[in-house]
């Protein structure tokens, strides 16, 4: 079976172009989607380990302004019809893994003439808040732990004790706010296990407007549809291109100074895992264009670039999180500045009055003049203040510039 389109990242972002949703939203969603129809069935040697191109992925923008859903709900569509197996209800533990469990005694493929069962699997969700709704704590440690690829994986049951998962390769593509976020994770998630195993990804605009979106071409989504079904008949080992290995190396050699140089430690989890997080996108990269299964120079190349674009501003995803029973307020002030770069006072407590009192605005701009991000000067006949933005040392990130 042929392929339908040379490259279907780019065919899908032509067949969603009369969209809002961000471009980066799509463009890991559909990664995802690539990563999720590839399964178990490719893979890359790392020693005494195996990557898969299973992505964890989360967008986590304010309800309804940056249409984050779209690409999810799409991803559920099309992996639904490429017949791929996808869990998007509100589930328990118990669920999960019953559904795992069905599909590790079903789901079957041929290596050397020998069937090799796993139970690959995505869990995709536009509201996390449904999604973890009813255990969230006994799910992010499910999660967690099935991020990784077991060939056995035991877990205990009510009805026989212990029972096995064989051949586990799940995906995650979730969408949520980042209060949801501050509200309901464990702490422990946030920059732990959990969030450090997901592409965390965050918008400030709409990709365009979009008043009365046209219907899409479906000729499109069936070239979709198919290359997605054709990517899921790969099967084999990546192996690498000498300049793509010598690439990866040099960056590898990288990362510690980069946890150094990162001052926002919820980070530090996520840069411990980077290097796994890129190979399964320069996977999902390769996959998009070709059946052949090499890592070059080209897809190691881009997915250092994406993965570094991720942590350059997953600290805004995770503006919400914090002990600092005030730093939300602080982030949407920030962000206010940031935008009108000089305003009176008065103007930003018009802004700001139905959340935050005058004493604890003050507070908030001292926080933020201490961390040299604004000036507040006052004029000294009127004694208006004005608050003037700096920007300051430090990226989004929390990377040192």
């Amino acid at each position: 079976m042929a392929r339908k389109s040379p490259n279907w990242l780019s065919t899908l972002h032509t067949y969603v172009e009369e969209t809002e949703s961000p471009r980066h939203f799509w463009f890991w969603a559909g990664l995802f989607c690539i990563g999720a129809s590839a399964q178990r069935k490719v893979w890359l040697p790392f020693g005494l380990e195996t990557i898969y191109p299973n992505l964890f992925v989360m967008f986590v923008a304010k309800p309804g302004e940056y249409r984050k859903a779209a690409p999810v709900s799409f991803a559920k569509r099309i992996l639904t019809d490429a017949q791929k197996a996808v869990f998007a209800d509100s589930p328990t533990r118990r669920s999960i893994l019953k559904f795992l469990d069905e599909l590790s005694r079903t789901q079957t493929f041929y290596l050397n003439g020998k069937p090799k069962s796993h139970c690959s699997a995505s869990l995709i969700s536009k509201e996390l808040s449904s999604f973890f709704a009813i255990d969230p704590k006994s799910l992010v440690e499910l999660l967690t732990d099935l991020y990784d690829p077991h060939d056995e994986w035991e877990y205990k049951t009510s009805e026989k004790g212990t029972d096995k998962l064989y051949g586990n390769c799940l995906g995650s593509l979730f969408a949520t706010t980042p209060e949801w976020i501050s509200l309901n994770l464990p702490e422990g998630a946030i920059g732990g296990g959990f969030t450090s195993r997901f592409v965390l990804l965050s918008a400030d605009a709409r990709y365009k407007s979009v008043p009365i979106p046209p219907q899409p071409d479906e000729s499109l989504y069936a070239s979709l549809l198919s290359d997605l079904h054709h990517i899921g008949m790969l099967q084999g080992e990546f192996i690498w291109e000498p300049g793509g290995k010598q690439l990866y190396e040099t960056w590898y050699e990288t990362l510690p100074q980069k946890i150094k140089d990162t001052r926002d430690e919820r980070l530090h989890g996520y840069i411990a895992r980077i290097h796994a997080i890129m190979l399964k996108t320069a996977m999902c990269l390769r996959l998009s264009y070709s059946d052949d299964l090499i890592l070059g120079e080209k897809e190691v190349g881009s997915a250092i670039r994406l993965v570094e674009s991720v942590l350059a501003n997953a600290s805004t995803a995770l503006s919400a999180q914090g002990r600092n029973p005030s730093g939300l307020d602080m982030e949407k002030v920030m962000v206010q500045l940031r935008t009108f770069k000089k305003i009176p006072f008065k103007d930003l407590m018009r802004i700001n009055y139905r959340n935050t009192s005058k004493m604890q605005l003050d507070e908030i701009l001292a926080g933020i003049e201490a961390m040299g991000h604004c000036q507040i000067e006052t004029d000294t006949y009127t004694l208006e203040r004005t608050v003037i933005w700096l920007g300051g040392a430090e990226g989004k990130g929390g990377v040192r510039r």
